[in-house]
């Protein structure tokens, strides 16, 4: 008789391990690589299905040891613990010379644009917008079918239980096959109603498309609200968005033409502002609905409308939850300078009322981490 070999446990979960290291390893990657990955214009110019390549060092091979500790063996060379092999004022000479060892070689890890996601609100460590008190989620009607009965419409006729029904009726009577069929071997199915509440939001995406903004300023915002579009798609069942283009005036853009299209023109940012104010009062109110409102510019805004601006700010505070203003100002601009609009809107004070100065692209994580991150609600924050 064969004998079965069960290999020890160790090395049956040894694929598990080694999974999990390869997780390990592409976690610690992406935080490596995550301000990159944010800015990344491959990615944000995507249509969302590609696969993103992740650079990962390879990982350490098992391998044996020989000998025994403390003693000579096999593989062994002269020396004691301690003693120096290699002391840089005694470097060999050859300096700029082509090196002769071997470097850390990597290969690249391929994930999808869902996966990435995931892993950076994890990185990034994102209270996915914490959810509002129950008056303002949805009741949404669900149907699940749970039970059998001998009367029901036939389009609700289980097919499966009928034959097996005859079936077996059939063969309790000593007739084999389906054959015969009778009212008792009739079974409708019957469904339950249920109300299930669920998160219910509604995110409005204003961006400046003014002649001021350039394409670098332009990329900058486009980074903050595609990644803000691909986290509240996971966070929320049902996510309104609302996108939002203005330059002096403002219109209702398709989520395409908000990525993809360029303007020019003058700067009235008031002109988003009041057209957001009115539609939201129209279709999401409030009391039923959890708003955000997202506005990015360069801020170069007209001076007599900066005060317009910020009587809308304060009138949309009261309809959302949290409204976030991004600035994305001149290259040339100095680290402590502010736009006439940021001056004014940092007179609203309100615990939802958030701001933040991207100057780079490598700042759009830490724009995300301020208007999304833990604590968001607490105060408003300039960077």
């Amino acid at each position: 008789m064969a004998t079965i070999y069960h290999p020890p446990w160790e090395l049956r979960k040894r694929g598990q391990s080694d999974s999990h290291r390869h997780d390990k390893r592409l976690q610690e990657a992406l935080r490596k690589n995550l301000k990159e990955l944010i800015g990344e214009e491959s990615i944000i110019s995507s249509d969302g299905t590609q696969r993103i390549r992740i650079p990962i060092r390879y990982l350490d091979q098992y391998r044996f040891k020989y000998g025994i500790p403390g003693q000579h063996g096999v593989g062994h060379g002269p020396g004691i613990l301690g003693d120096i092999l290699w002391h840089p004022d005694k470097r060999p000479s050859g300096d700029g010379e082509a090196g002769d060892q071997p470097g850390e070689h990597g290969y690249e890890a391929e994930v999808d644009l869902e996966t990435l996601t995931r892993m950076m609100l994890e990185e990034l460590a994102l209270p996915w917008l914490d959810a509002k008190p129950a008056a303002r989620d949805l009741a949404e009607e669900t149907y699940q079918f749970n039970d059998l009965r001998k009367k029901g419409a036939w389009s609700r006729l289980d097919k499966r239980t009928t034959l097996k029904n005859n079936a077996r009726r059939n063969a309790m009577q000593g007739s084999k096959g389906v054959h015969d069929l009778t009212e008792d071997d009739l079974r409708f199915r019957v469904w339950d109603v249920r109300h299930e509440k669920v998160a219910n939001a509604a995110v409005y995406c204003l961006m400046d498309w003014s002649g001021s903004m350039t394409t670098d300023k332009k990329f900058i915002a486009k980074a903050f609200f595609f990644w803000l579009v691909r986290f509240l798609r996971l966070k929320y069942q049902h996510v309104e968005l609302v996108f939002i283009a203005h330059d002096t005036e403002a219109e209702f853009v398709t989520e395409k033409d908000f990525f993809g299209r360029s303007e020019g023109g003058g700067t009235r940012c008031s002109s988003a502002y009041k057209v957001a104010l009115k539609h939201m009062q129209q279709h999401y109110p409030s009391a039923r609905w959890n708003v955000y409102l997202f506005h990015f510019s360069d801020g170069d805004n007209e001076y007599a409308d900066n005060a317009v601006c910020k009587g809308l700010i304060e009138a949309l505070l009261q309809e959302c939850q949290q409204l976030g203003y991004g600035e994305i100002p001149w290259a040339s601009t100095t680290v402590s300078a502010a736009s006439s609009l940021l001056q004014t809107l940092l007179q609203v004070h309100h615990p939802h009322f958030l701001t933040a100065v991207l100057r780079t692209k490598e700042d759009v994580q830490a724009a995300l981490q301020a208007f999304l991150g833990a604590g968001v609600a607490a105060k408003s924050t300039t960077s």
